[in-house]
């Protein structure tokens, strides 16, 4: 068996009057690349914390046999470097020699110092937070030879898929531990849910079943019943015996239903996993766009100051493509976005062309109003339909209601998202939207790129959502714009 690295025992976490952590026992050992994966709010960070040292209010033991680097999600970035620092990582992460960092070069930055003092744990929560995907790449080849016990979270699925060997699910207070890497684990999910349906089927047949003997036996003693009041009253004596045999033989009935209607209350109840409705976004004729390629580009250069981004370059999107944008940072891509989104000189749109885009936290999270009002007053959506892409987003029914100034980062995220479909438009623009969104966020959002009508162009770093999503892929490369799918 391998060392034993980590110990937690009978962890008890609590915020206020919600249990965030209940872990009765989770163990990690030697070698182990652990991946930490749930939605937002559930305590990946606040665990990886725990095992860090920098979070002591909690009940419960931790055993720790290892020392462990810590990369923080958040984290200032000191001036002076304190102790060894590995340079050579620092030059292949193409970290400039300056105090002016992008927050990709920062991350860079950060991960160069935490892996510099070599140790046998290391911790990292959402390493590959603003990184391009040549940098996620050069991590993962990093990672993939580090000897010891390293525990991740992340919502980067490639990045998991590469990397991970053990995931450590985070949901309702508890960790589950699943063996493989992301793709075992969705297997290993499915799996679960098929044996989960499977139960619920045998639970409804045995509860149909059992209630059908229930009628059986009541329409028996009914039948009884009423035999014995079409009879006459005057019961001759050589028919006294079989009278008496007949309410025997009732009384035996109601006592057989009421025994097999205990037996229904005993079953294990089995909830059918709720499965959320496929959403179908209709399109108005109004919205509707003709043009083959509604956005197009010939010969425009793209500027920040002195520095060109694209030179002279040229492009048709076509109409109802994804098309995905990728490149390093500072290639470009989120310029390119904003030349586009203020109709920039040189680029020519459809005149019935309507744009929206993915701005987090963009709208006052102070006002009172319930989500569900809030999003029903900007859009031509009904109601129905709005409420389906909530729960899609994974809003209970009752916390669509809840008002917007009470939503949690998280929350006010996925109310963006939200916004952005239900808002009319037939050309949606999202900037690396899967940067601080959890996984089930991030599938959500998957599925209403897929059903959505119109237009999309997005900009991410995150290849396996690209992957997923786009029917076109440009890269941004030495000042061109090639079509590489």
């Amino acid at each position: 068996m391998n060392e034993l690295s980590l110990l937690l025992k009978n962890v008890d976490v609590t915020f206020g009057n919600k249990d965030l952590l209940n872990i009765e026992a989770l163990s990690a050992y030697m070698n182990d690349k652990i991946a930490i994966i749930g939605t937002n709010g559930t305590g990946k960070s606040t665990l990886l914390k725990i095992i860090a040292g920098d979070f002591v209010d909690f009940r419960g033991s931790i055993q720790t046999e290892t020392d462990f680097n810590y990369f923080a999600q958040i984290d200032e970035l000191d001036d002076q470097v304190d102790g060894e620092f590995n340079f050579e990582l620092l030059s292949r992460l193409n970290v400039p020699d300056n105090t002016s960092l992008s927050g990709g070069e920062e991350t860079k930055f950060r991960l160069a110092r935490a892996m510099s003092e070599y140790k046998l744990g290391l911790l990292l929560d959402e390493p590959t937070t603003h990184l391009d995907q040549e940098s996620v790449n050069l991590l993962i080849d990093e990672l993939k030879y580090y000897y010891g016990t390293l525990i991740f979270v992340s919502h980067d699925r490639h990045f998991i898929n590469s990397i991970a060997e053990k995931i450590w699910e985070v949901s309702d207070g508890t960790v589950r531990e699943y063996i493989g890497n992301y793709e075992d684990y969705e297997a290993q999910k499915e799996q679960e849910k098929l044996e989960h349906e499977r139960q619920y089927q045998s639970y409804v047949n045995e509860k149909k079943r059992l209630e059908n003997a229930v009628q059986k036996q009541m329409e028996k003693a009914g039948k009884m019943s009423r035999g014995d009041k079409s009879k006459n009253k005057d019961i001759k004596p050589d028919r006294l015996s079989s009278s008496k045999q007949k309410d025997t033989v009732q009384k035996q009935a109601f006592k057989t239903a009421k025994s097999i209607e205990t037996r229904i209350d005993q079953l294990d109840e089995v909830e059918r996993m709720g499965d959320r409705a496929p959403l179908v976004f209709p399109m108005s004729r109004t919205m509707e766009l003709h043009n083959k390629f509604p956005i197009m580009a010939q010969d425009i250069t793209v500027q920040r100051g002195d520095k060109v981004l694209l030179d002279k370059v040229s492009f048709q999107f076509p109409l109802g493509h994804v098309i995905a944008i990728t490149g390093n940072n500072g290639s470009g891509k989120s310029s390119l976005l904003h030349d586009i989104m203020s109709r920039a000189d040189g680029m020519e749109f459809s005149p019935k062309v309507i744009m929206e885009s993915y701005r987090q936290m963009d709208y006052k999270l102070f006002t009172d109003e319930p989500v569900i009002n809030y999003l029903m007053k900007r859009t031509d959506f009904r109601e129905p339909f709005v409420r389906s892409i909530l729960q899609n987003l994974g809003f209970t029914q009752d916390e669509v209601t809840k008002p917007i100034h009470d939503l949690s980062g998280g929350e006010a995220t996925r109310i963006s998202l939200a916004l952005m479909f239900v808002k009319p438009s037939n050309v949606i623009i999202l900037d690396e939207p899967t940067n601080f969104i959890d996984l089930n966020t991030i599938e959500a959002l998957e599925k209403f790129i897929v059903m959505y009508q119109g237009t999309v162009i997005v900009t991410s770093h995150d290849r396996y959502f690209i992957d997923r999503i786009a029917d076109a892929i440009y890269l941004i490369e030495e000042r061109q714009f090639k079509r590489m799918k």
